[in-house]
């Protein structure tokens, strides 16, 4: 197998987002730095459940796969000669996982990376992906697990901190995929998956982008109000700069008459605007 087709079915875009969010966590906690070589195993335990719940949802998706232009590249990777091998993948995946972060971190780490496997394959992919417009919104809780992990690896809990994060990344989510399903919604209405913009249209769906980015916004500054959180002070400077860039943004779609090149042009920032707001607050331990 090609590292470009392993890439593609484990989606380790989000695999190496899911470790940003763990390794920030990790970072946040004040201990961290006399822990620092629990940051291995969580890691790889966190890599591994994420490529596992990516395989087993590619494998889910096949029949929806081959009706979207987006996605139809999985195909002669993952069809019904392959499918066996990659299930097993998973399998073996995930069992590491949980014995690595049983067995070199703790058991609550273990229950929250498992969690995050479970809320995206069984919350997201199987329950509200196929069923609702809400799909991405509260299937998002997903990508909020790790940062709870990270955290819980070096303090055996969970904080106020951990879970800031943790919803800054569920806040974050809508207005990121919305800006890409923007520019996919074709794919989306073939494939009947009641992504918003493709149900509600662009237009709707880029006052939903407005809606979902002001209280992203807002939040991004709950740090300000509740003391115990401790993120850091170059995290409100990154994250004030990446509000004013992610507005401008936003505003553009409308500016462009709602064009597929707008949509992605917002991705691409939130993209951005995630990974140094949480890369921002590995300093606080400085």
């Amino acid at each position: 197998m090609r590292i470009r087709d392993f890439a593609n079915i484990t989606k380790l875009e989000i695999t190496f987002l899911i470790i940003i969010v763990a390794i920030t966590g990790f970072l946040a906690a004040p201990l961290s730095l006399s822990k620092i070589f629990i940051i291995i195993p969580l890691v790889i335990s966190g890599a591994l459940a994420s490529m596992s719940a990516s395989v087993l949802n590619n494998i889910y998706d096949m029949d929806i796969d081959r009706k979207m232009n987006r996605t139809a590249r999985r195909i002669p990777i993952l069809n019904e000669n392959s499918r066996s091998i990659f299930l097993f993948m998973a399998i073996i995946f995930l069992a590491l996982s949980v014995f690595i972060s049983l067995y070199f971190i703790n058991a609550l780490t273990m229950v929250l990376i498992v969690g995050g496997f479970l809320s995206y394959l069984f919350l997201y992919t199987i329950f509200l992906k196929r069923r609702t417009v809400w799909n991405i919104v509260i299937g998002g809780i997903a990508g909020s697990f790790p940062a709870l992990a990270g955290w819980s690896s070096v303090m055996n809990d969970i904080s106020l901190t951990s879970v800031f994060i943790a919803l800054l990344v569920f806040v974050w989510t809508p207005t990121h995929f919305w800006s890409l399903a923007s520019s996919n919604t074709e794919d989306y209405i073939r494939a009947d998956i009641p992504m918003l913009p493709a149900v509600k249209g662009r237009e709707k769906g880029a006052e939903w982008i407005v809606g979902n980015t002001t209280i992203m916004i807002i939040y991004s500054y709950i740090p300000l109000l509740v003391h115990s959180i401790h993120v850091g002070y170059p995290y409100y400077f990154v994250v004030t700069a990446m509000n004013v860039i992610l507005t401008i943004n936003v505003v553009n779609i409308y500016r462009s008459g709602f064009k597929d090149k707008a949509f992605m042009g917002t991705f691409h920032v939130s993209n951005m605007y995630l990974l140094l707001a949480l890369v921002s607050i590995w300093f606080v331990i400085l």
